[in-house]
């Protein structure tokens, strides 16, 4: 295909209106995927909602991984705690943002690193340690990221962002949660 045929096509699958997908925070706890149906997805995401809802089909053990949803309220706490809410929007502001590639593509990459060495608020880490100790001693556990503007109608957003296996030496688990926090910055 040529070049003007691909932008074509992408054009053709652009949703014609915005979209602002519902995120609900008043859900402030970590619950197991079979707590969990696809009417939970704007507390935790269209991706655990939807494996939670698998979770629910008479499948064969192992086929449906077991797991926690962490809600969004989570990641909002986060972001507030180290006021990198303002910082983003310090950033989208900056016409160079905005008009060069490697500006940001720089700006987007310092921003990741801020997140992946920011503050876990306490209450945070103590829900995060629970959940943690709720997997077997040694298992190293994957991340995923859900958010609520992935696979809205008319968008699929697969890809957009990054899964990480902690892994048993990495120490807390919060150390992979912040990096899956600052793949919504990719």
């Amino acid at each position: 295909a040529t070049l003007a045929e691909v932008d074509a096509h992408f054009a053709d699958l652009r949703p014609t209106a915005p979209q602002t997908p519902e995120r609900d925070l008043s859900v402030t706890s970590i619950r197991p995927l079979s707590e969990l149906a696809f009417s939970d997805s704007s507390t935790v995401g269209a991706k655990a909602a939807n494996v939670a809802e698998l979770g629910r089909l008479d499948l064969a053990v192992g086929v449906v991984p077991d797991g926690f949803a962490i809600p969004f309220s989570f990641y909002d706490s986060f972001m507030r705690h180290n006021g990198f809410y303002a910082q983003a929007r310090a950033i989208l502001e900056e016409p160079t943002f905005v008009s060069n590639t490697t500006v940001r593509q720089r700006r987007l990459k310092e921003f990741r690193g801020a997140l992946e060495d920011g503050d876990m608020p306490d209450w945070i880490m103590i829900a995060l340690t629970e959940m943690h100790r709720a997997f077997p001693d040694g298992r190293s556990i994957r991340l995923r990221s859900s958010t609520n503007n992935e696979d809205l109608p008319g968008f699929s957003g697969a890809g957009l962002y990054d899964s990480y296996t902690h892994h048993p030496d990495e120490g807390h688990i919060s150390k992979s949660v912040r990096q899956v926090f600052a793949s919504l910055w990719n």
